[in-house]
């Protein structure tokens, strides 16, 4: 059997992912091959004419299969990149979006404005995404907690690996449900829960984890408890962004304002224009640390590394 070039492997991948309806059929396949070979688009544009291994054509084509029946393409190459850095992904954990990409960006325009030493929770962190990018983004000198939590501990295995590559020592990682696991006072509420109704499910979203899908019969099921616990942990000057349903517009900013009635709420559309970011901000205080029974940050009741039973009750990813 002759052996393929990288072109012709191409030219016959894309096909096949078109004939099966992929939306992006030449993008996947030189994605998938990029991975396959190890190299980067550069480097596989200079091997077009080159020809390609039995060993690695095949191993190439048995992922372009797997991707003809719908499966992602990062669960295929084990890595999705987010705000300009690669992580790890595995179907333990959501694929992590564009559109979340905002919440680091809010989240590091609050964080920065504080002159003490903040305290941020992203809560539903899967792979780490939103807190390993802010731990990027405000860089090593910056003097707060990070922490990201969880209560799916496959999801916060990922978190690890992705925190020990991306940002080691700079995040913490601990397995709980929503918030119920925290001791103090807050600055910083990041949060992208499940937020789909059952109806919402398609073919696109079936290699995903559920669980990190899909909050009760209207999708806001998750997001009432956590709001309802924010009211209780930030501190009097403390923000929280999360990220919704572009249909939860309403019901989400109910559910805040009867919560934090003097605090600045919004709504802010994403890029496509859609509903897609719920924002509290409260009020202003003399911006120096609160004490809640002799301690002025949140305190993790057990660590990814040391999970308890307590801390795997109920759902967040």
């Amino acid at each position: 059997m002759d052996r393929l070039t990288t072109r012709e492997l191409l030219q016959q991948a894309s096909e096949r992912l078109r004939t099966a309806g992929i939306e992006t059929p030449r993008l996947d396949a030189e994605v998938l091959l990029m991975a396959v070979l190890g190299q980067d688009r550069a480097g596989l544009y200079r091997s077009l004419p080159e020809p390609v291994s039995l060993e690695v054509a095949g191993r190439f084509l048995e992922l372009v299969e797997r991707r003809a029946r719908g499966e992602p393409v990062a669960y295929l190459t084990g890595r999705r990149e987010f705000y300009g850095i690669e992580f790890l992904v595995t179907p333990a954990v959501l694929i992590p979006r564009p559109e979340t990409e905002f919440l680091v960006t809010w989240a590091a325009a609050q964080l920065r404005r504080l002159s003490r030493r903040p305290v941020c929770i992203d809560v539903g962190t899967g792979c780490g995404a939103v807190v390993i990018a802010l731990a990027h983004t405000l860089g090593p000198a910056w003097g707060g907690l990070l922490v990201g939590c969880d209560i799916s501990l496959p999801a916060l295995q990922v978190a690890r690996m992705n925190r020990d590559r991306l940002a080691p020592r700079r995040v913490e990682l601990v397995c709980g449900d929503l918030l119920a696991w925290c001791r103090g006072r807050l600055d910083l509420i990041t949060a992208n829960l499940p937020y789909l109704r059952p109806d919402q499910a398609h073919a696109g979203l079936a290699y995903e984890p559920s669980q990190a899908l899909y909050a009760g019969e209207d999708g806001f099921a998750l997001y009432r408890r956590l709001l309802r616990q924010a009211a209780e942990l930030l501190r009097p000057d403390g923000s929280m962004i999360c990220e919704i349903d572009p249909g939860q517009r309403e019901v989400a900013r109910e559910a805040a304002q009867a919560l934090f009635p003097a605090a600045n709420i919004q709504v802010l559309p994403d890029l496509a224009g859609l509903d897609r970011y719920l924002t509290i901000e409260l009020g202003s205080d003399d911006g120096g640390p609160e004490r809640i029974e002799g301690k002025s940050a949140a305190r993790p009741a057990r660590g990814l590394d040391t999970p308890g039973p307590h801390t795997t009750e109920g759902a967040t990813r």
